[in-house]
């Protein structure tokens, strides 16, 4: 949540959602409705110019196959042949009778490019008609053979039989007792025939197979294809199937497009949305590194400054100019920046300064009451001794001294420093007491290096001792310290003499900078110099634990370290 409050996000989700709202929205329209009704569309007049060139080639099949029967029907060719049988008629008779027949009843027909009869009792018997010539002797040289063999199992019904190239329909020709007496031979003109389906095959630019009757079996699997558009074998076709299954005959169609062909101005059209979309993307760009530049950079740099001011760098300036409302702005905050470092170099120094003095003063307040108890310290112990330890308390004297003194005038000092501090001043109360204290220390490396106020452990030490330790005639100190986050623990725990209500009475008046004649001294500088120094991030505690040992907690934040 703290990134999207950040303005140049908000900013460049604010183009985004410009740009891509009309875009997934024109995008949704164009896929699921647009081109998904414009494919339909398309899909629909495939299919409608398909059936309809189908039902008009079934019509121009429906009409051959009844002008086959006709031969049947009329019945001339039966009464023919039936004198020819009888010897009523000769040969000659009987081929020119049979041949005005076949002359007049399909020379003129435009669906056959030839007509041929003969009876089943003497093939050789023959007749076509004259303008068939040419396509009747290919027939004769190709499927005769053929032809005779299948019409044996073939009854009444007609077939299409495609040899050589040519299309035939050949039909048996059956007496009143339905018994086979000639077969009938017309050669299909399949331009004319299927005119139709040429015509639907050049309007798709797409190939076009027909099967009639038998026709084109040998090529195409049409019992493996299921009728209706489908996909074609072909990744880049698709293809539409019609059946129909008559008395006579079996009809089938399949043209294969190109989907370029069908689906090719929806591609176009896919492709232009696409396009602009993509010609959008350097626009949205542009426009993005324009609020970069004019908007998010200035506020960007205006909000790095503050906190740059936050931090205590004063006087900081931004490069920004202009006539806009953001380079004004800018202008603005610049003076106003050095204004306020002007008013902090007259005023905030001042104040650091006493706040210094004042810390001066209080630590002097210190240094000499732990000098004397030292000095006197040695004093004795040189007068009952004068033995080895001599060395060991002077080395210790100067640690004091050295943190008395100020340490060259600084305020601020390292954990480890002020350990020393505190060891040395144990040193010399351990002198004093001898085996009835004992002091303890439980130290975290990663603490040590952390920076603290100048003279802080030894006044807690010193008040452990004066008001735990020698009331009670000795006892354990415990000085522990812990780095955790962004705080430094200290505590110092003494098993001496339990704190009463009286105590605790002058403690917290001592915490809260009211010394009270001089009662707990060393507490109230510590609580008074945390305060200047950290502003009442640190905290002092005391208290009584379960065991009704003395525990005071001291916590100091770490980010003031070098304050």
């Amino acid at each position: 949540m703290k990134f999207f409050k950040s303005i140049r996000v908000q900013l460049v989700a604010i183009m985004l959602l410009c740009y891509l709202t009309p875009t997934l929205i024109l995008g949704e329209y164009m896929g699921n409705v647009f081109f998904a009704d414009l494919r339909t569309k398309t899909e629909t007049a495939l299919t409608s110019s398909v059936e309809h060139a189908c039902t008009l080639s079934l019509q121009s099949v429906a009409r051959a196959v009844s002008l086959a029967k006709d031969a049947t029907y009329d019945g001339e060719l039966n009464t023919v042949y039936a004198a020819y049988q009888s010897g009523a008629i000769t040969d000659a008779e009987f081929l020119r009778q049979s041949r005005n027949y076949v002359e007049r009843k399909y020379s003129r027909e435009s669906l056959f490019t030839f007509a041929l009869f003969f009876p089943v009792s003497d093939p050789s018997m023959l007749v076509y008609n004259r303008a068939g010539y040419e396509q009747a002797m290919l027939y004769l040289q190709n499927a005769n053979d053929r032809v005779i063999a299948l019409c044996e199992d073939l009854d009444t019904r007609c077939l299409f039989l495609e040899e050589g190239g040519q299309t035939y329909l050949v039909r048996n020709l059956m007496n009143l007792r339905l018994e086979r007496f000639g077969l009938l031979v017309l050669g299909i003109n399949r331009d004319r025939l299927l005119c139709d389906v040429e015509a639907l095959s050049s309007s798709w630019d797409g190939e076009v197979q027909v099967m009639l009757g038998q026709s084109g079996a040998t090529q195409v699997d049409w019992d493996a294809l299921s009728p209706g558009l489908s996909e074609a074998p072909r990744e880049d076709q698709i293809q539409y199937v019609h059946r129909e299954r008559q008395s006579d005959f079996d009809f089938a169609l399949r043209l294969s497009v190109s989907q370029d062909r069908i689906y090719g101005e929806i591609r176009a059209f896919r492709r232009l949305m696409t396009g602009l979309f993509v010609l959008l993307v350097p626009v949205l760009g542009l426009i993005l590194w324009y609020v970069r530049r004019r908007i998010v950079r200035p506020i960007s740099l205006l909000s790095q400054a503050s906190r740059r001011i936050e931090e205590g760098e004063w006087g900081v300036t931004v490069p920004m100019h202009g006539d806009d409302e953001l380079g004004r702005l800018g202008s603005a905050f610049s003076n106003m920046s050095r204004r306020i470092a002007d008013l902090i170099d007259k005023t905030y120094k001042e104040e650091i300064a006493l706040r210094d003095a004042k810390i001066q003063a209080m630590q002097s307040r210190i240094n000499p009451h732990f000098i004397n108890n030292a000095l006197e310290t040695l004093n004795w112990e040189a007068r009952l001794e004068g033995s080895e330890t001599m060395a060991g308390m002077v080395e210790s004297l100067s640690v004091l001294l050295n943190a008395g003194m100020g340490r060259a005038n600084r305020r601020m000092v390292s954990l480890r420093e002020e350990i020393d501090v505190a060891r040395a001043y144990c040193y010399f109360v351990g002198l004093r007491y001898g085996d009835r204290l004992q002091v303890r220390y439980s130290l975290d490396e990663h603490s040590l290096d952390v920076v603290v106020p100048l003279l802080t452990l030894q006044p807690l030490l010193e008040n452990a001792v004066e008001h735990g330790i020698e009331p009670a005639g000795g006892g354990e100190i415990e000085l522990s310290s812990l780095r955790a986050g962004d705080l430094l623990l200290l505590q110092v725990i003494n098993s001496g003499k339990p704190l009463d209500k009286d105590d605790l009475a002058r403690i917290r008046a001592a915490l809260h900078g009211d010394s009270q004649g001089g009662h707990h001294l060393g507490l109230s500088n510590i609580t008074t110099r945390l305060h200047l120094i950290y502003g009442g991030r640190a905290t002092l505690d005391m208290r009584s634990d379960e065991r009704g040992h003395t525990v005071v907690r001291l916590e100091i934040p770490l980010k003031e370290e070098e304050a």
